[in-house]
Parts: C-alpha cells; sequence; structure tokens
C-alpha cells in the first residue's frame, strides 16, 4: 500500500512540474498519424467512398512563445471505390508544405490546448497516373506533456483538397494521434 502511495506521489509530482518547451527559440520534431473514412464528391472521383491513412512528419520552429512555424511532410495511402462495387482503387499521395501552430494555455502547464494550420502542394496517383493537388489542413486538439520535452497529441483535423484542372474540391475529417519532441536552446 506505500509503494502505490508513493508512486502515485512521485508521478502527481513529476506531471506537476513538468514545463514544456513552447517558448521563443525552442525547436520541435515529431509527428502524427490519422485515419478518415470519408466520400469524395468532385469530378476525380465521383460520390466513391474512400479511406485514407496518413503519417505526417514534421519539424518547427518556436518564432514566440507559444507560435511555431515549420515544414510538414505527409505520406498518404488511400483507397477509393466505386458505389456499387467491392473493389478498391489504391493510391498513394506524398506532399509537403509550411505550417503555423499556436498554444493557448500558458507555457508551464502539463496539458495544453493548440491549433495548427497547414497548407500541402503534393501528388496523387496509382502506378498508373499522378495528378497534383493543393491542400488544406485545419486542426484542433490536446497534447499531454510527459515531461518538458515530450507531448503526445490528440488531434481532429478537416482537410480540404483541390486536384489540378478538376472542378471541385474535396473535403475530409480526421482523428489522429501524435508525438512531438520539444528541443530545448
Amino acid at each position: 500500500m506505500i509503494k502505490k502511495l508513493l508512486s502515485v506521489m512521485v508521478c502527481c509530482t513529476v506531471f506537476h512540474t513538468a514545463k514544456s518547451q513552447i517558448t521563443k527559440g525552442n525547436w520541435m520534431v515529431g509527428g502524427n498519424i490519422s485515419f478518415a473514412s470519408t466520400t469524395y464528391g468532385s469530378q476525380n472521383f465521383s460520390q466513391n467512398t474512400a479511406y485514407i491513412f496518413q503519417i505526417n512528419p514534421n519539424v518547427g520552429y518556436f518564432i514566440g512563445d507559444k507560435f511555431a512555424a515549420g515544414l510538414k511532410t505527409g505520406i498518404n495511402l488511400s483507397g477509393a471505390k466505386a458505389t456499387g462495387t467491392d473493389i478498391y482503387t489504391k493510391y498513394n499521395n506524398y506532399n509537403i508544405g509550411p505550417f503555423l501552430r499556436y498554444y493557448f494555455l500558458p507555457t508551464e502547464k502539463v496539458v495544453n490546448i493548440l491549433v495548427e494550420g497547414v497548407y500541402q502542394y503534393g501528388l496523387e496517383g496509382d502506378k498508373n497516373q499522378n495528378t497534383s493537388k493543393n491542400t488544406f489542413t485545419f486542426s484542433a486538439g490536446a497534447v499531454a506533456f510527459l515531461n518538458s520535452s515530450v507531448g503526445i497529441e490528440f488531434l481532429m483535423s478537416y482537410s480540404s483538397y483541390k486536384f489540378a484542372n478538376t472542378s471541385g474540391s474535396n473535403g475530409t475529417i480526421q482523428l489522429g494521434i501524435g508525438l512531438q519532441v520539444h528541443l530545448e536552446k
């Protein structure tokens, strides 16, 4: 019983004193993974059902306290099936672009709320053809700092992308989890 009580006290002390490194001049390196299932309605997909699995590594620099800018890449695997069929056509996506991120709560909080905006240029296609696209993503969520350098993120995102030479755009809501390592000056 005493060991359990001491363990709880140590954990509370560590989590209570953890200070995140979301201050000006620090770097962050990490990324997130996300999943979505959606229905597309643009000219490219004509009402297909699709799934999307994304891996998004990033690197950022805090240009101000709680405000970071950086570069985010995206590697996506998606599959789409036409209405009335059971066969998925698989696509690969490769994206890259800048992001801006802001944390709302004071820097010493163990749990913080963040928002992020991303623009990415990318290519999507299968083994026969690639199409360029522009993607805008807005994410919001919470981050829990395990110590002064490592945070686990829980994000909800909305992405809107438009393919080159195509009318209409596609929108997707995604759920994701991420890990960021904050590097001190």
